[in-house]
C-alpha cells in the first residue's frame, strides 16, 4: 500500500496554530545581543522597532554585563581631528590593528576631545580659540546606534586661564539625567593662609534644563593631569590637602608633596552635588616621583603609582568609598614590562617633588585579574601584559598617530542622544545658523576592522 498519498491527506487537515512568544523572553533574548544585531530585527515590524528604543528595554539591555567592550580614542594629527572607537577584544588578540573607517566621528570645526563617557554615551568636547574668547559646545555621541545629538552647554571663556578646565561627564542616576562638570583653580585673591592660596571652581550643566551653573566648590586641589572619572553616579579626581606648590625646570612641571597623605581621593556626587574624601590605600605609603593615576576598571575605582622608580602597583578599591576594600591587582617590575625606568635625579632640589606626568597609564583589566593593558608615552602602540604567563605583547594601530592617553571606557548601548539645549547668553538664530554648518561637516563612517600580524 503506497501511504505517501495517505500522509499528505493528514498533513492537509492539520491546522498549524500561530506560535506564541511571551513579550518577556523576546526581551531576555535580544537584551543578550549586541547593538549591531539588535538594529537588524527592528525591520521584523512595527511594534517591534518601537520596543526596541523604548526606555525599558534600553535600560534592561544595560543592565546584561558587557561582552564586548571598547576604548574611545582621539587622532590629534589626523586633518579631520576625529575619535575613533576599538574594540577591546581585536588589541588582545592582534598586534598591530589597522582601522578601515570603523565608527568614526570627524567635525572640520575647533578642536576635539572626548570628555567621557557614560552608558554608551560619548560626551565629545569641541573647543575654538580666537583673540577675543575660547568658545567650547559640547555633543553626545553613540558610536553603536551611529547617532549624535545637536550641540549642548555652550559656555565662552573672555579672561586667560592660569590652569586649564577639567571636564567630565556622568549621569545623575537618582534623576536619570546626564551632566556636564567642569573644574577650574584659580588663586583665591581673599586668602588668609597658605593652604587657601587656590580655590578651584565648579560649574555643572544639566542636559535635563539645559543650563550652566555654579555648585558649590571643589574642597582641594586636583592634581594636573588627572580628569575626574564617573562611577556610579560620581565623579573622582586625585587631589592634594594643604598649600600647593609647583615649578617648572624648563621641560616639565613638578609639585611638592611632602607628605604622601596629602594626596587624596574627592568624590563628587551628582545627585546631591555633594563632595566625598576617600583615602588611598594603606600600601601607598611614599610619595611617587611621578604622578599618580586615577581610572575606573572592572567596574571599580582603580589606582596606579610608581614604586621606588622600578615597578608599577595598580590598586582596586572593590567596594566604593570604604577603605578597607583596597587590594592590589598587579606589581610589576618596568623590566617585565620590558620598558625603562623613569630616569634617577640626583639633583637635591627635586626632593619631594613630583613629575606632574603619567608615563604609564591602564586602560583596561580583565575580568579574571590577569590581563592588564597600559598606555606608554614612548611608544605608540598599547602594552598588554599577562600576569598568569608572565608575557608582554605590545599592539599599534598601524594606519593612524592614536593618543592613547585619551583612551575612555566604552560599553555598547541603545541610548538616545536625543537631547537638546536652550543655552542662554548668545545669539540664538547666529549660533544655531553656525552650528548647523557645523553639522553639514560631520563625517560619520562605517565600516570594519582588519587585523594584521
Amino acid at each position: 500500500m503506497n501511504i505517501l498519498p495517505l500522509k499528505r491527506q493528514l498533513q492537509s487537515r492539520i491546522s498549524f496554530k500561530q506560535m506564541f512568544i511571551p513579550l518577556e523572553l523576546i526581551t531576555e533574548i535580544l537584551s543578550l545581543l549586541n547593538v549591531k544585531d539588535i538594529q537588524r530585527f527592528r525591520c521584523v515590524s512595527k511594534s517591534w522597532n518601537t520596543f526596541i528604543f523604548d526606555s525599558t528595554f534600553t535600560k534592561r539591555h544595560l543592565e546584561v554585563p558587557s561582552r564586548n567592550p571598547h576604548l574611545v580614542l582621539s587622532i590629534p594629527e589626523c586633518p579631520l581631528t576625529c575619535v575613533v572607537s576599538v574594540p577591546v577584544q581585536r588589541l588582545l588578540e592582534t598586534q598591530s590593528i589597522t582601522v578601515v573607517g570603523d565608527i568614526y566621528l570627524s567635525l572640520k570645526w575647533g578642536i576635539s576631545e572626548v570628555v567621557g563617557s557614560c552608558n554608551g554615551l560619548i560626551c565629545v568636547l569641541f573647543k575654538s580659540i580666537t583673540n577675543v574668547e575660547t568658545k567650547y559646545k559640547f555633543c553626545l555621541w553613540n558610536p553603536a546606534t551611529r547617532t549624535i545629538s545637536e550641540k549642548l552647554g555652550i559656555f565662552c571663556e573672555n579672561e586667560p586661564l592660569i590652569s586649564p578646565f577639567k571636564f567630565s561627564f556622568g549621569c545623575d542616576y537618582s534623576t536619570g539625567t546626564y551632566k556636564i562638570v567642569v573644574l577650574h583653580t584659580e588663586r583665591n585673591e581673599g586668602a588668609e593662609s597658605d593652604d587657601d592660596i587656590w580655590i578651584s571652581k565648579v560649574r555643572a550643566f544639566n542636559l535635563g534644563d539645559s543650563c550652566w551653573r555654579y555648585i558649590q566648590s571643589f574642597p582641594l586641589i586636583p592634581l594636573v593631569w588627572n580628569d575626574g572619572v564617573h562611577l556610579s553616579g560620581t565623579i573622582n579626581w586625585l587631589s592634594i590637602h594643604g598649600a600647593y606648590i609647583s615649578m617648572s625646570d624648563g621641560e616639565r612641571f613638578r609639585a611638592f608633596i611632602p607628605d604622601v597623605k596629602q594626596l587624596v581621593i574627592v568624590s563628587l556626587d551628582l545627585s546631591s552635588e555633594t563632595y566625598t574624601q576617600f583615602l588611598l590605600p594603606k600600601g601607598f605609603n611614599e610619595v611617587s616621583c611621578l604622578e599618580p593615576s586615577l581610572r575606573v576598571m572592572m567596574d571599580c575605582l582603580c589606582f596606579s603609582h610608581d614604586f621606588n622608580k622600578t615597578e608599577l602597583v595598580v590598586w582596586q578599591m572593590k567596594e566604593f568609598g570604604v577603605h578597607e576594600s583596597w587590594s592590589q591587582l598587579f606589581r610589576i617590575e618596568y623590566f617585565n614590562l620590558q620598558i625603562n625606568n623613569p630616569p634617577i635625579e640626583d639633583d637635591f632640589f627635586y626632593v619631594e617633588y613630583m613629575k606632574c606626568e603619567i608615563p604609564l597609564l591602564p586602560l583596561f583589566v580583565s575580568k579574571d585579574g590577569d590581563t592588564l593593558i597600559l598606555a606608554y608615552d614612548e611608544i605608540d602602540a598599547v602594552i598588554t601584559y599577562d600576569q598568569r604567563k608572565k608575557t608582554v605583547k605590545r599592539t599599534r594601530i598601524s594606519n593612524e598617530l592614536i593618543d592613547w592617553f585619551t583612551a575612555v571606557d566604552y560599553v555598547e548601548s541603545l541610548v538616545s542622544t536625543d537631547w537638546k539645549s536652550g543655552d542662554e547668553g548668545r545669539d540664538e538664530d547666529e549660533d544655531d545658523d553656525e552650528y548647523e554648518d557645523q553639522l553639514s561637516d560631520i563625517d560619520i563612517g562605517f565600516g570594519g576592522w582588519t587585523g594584521l600580524y
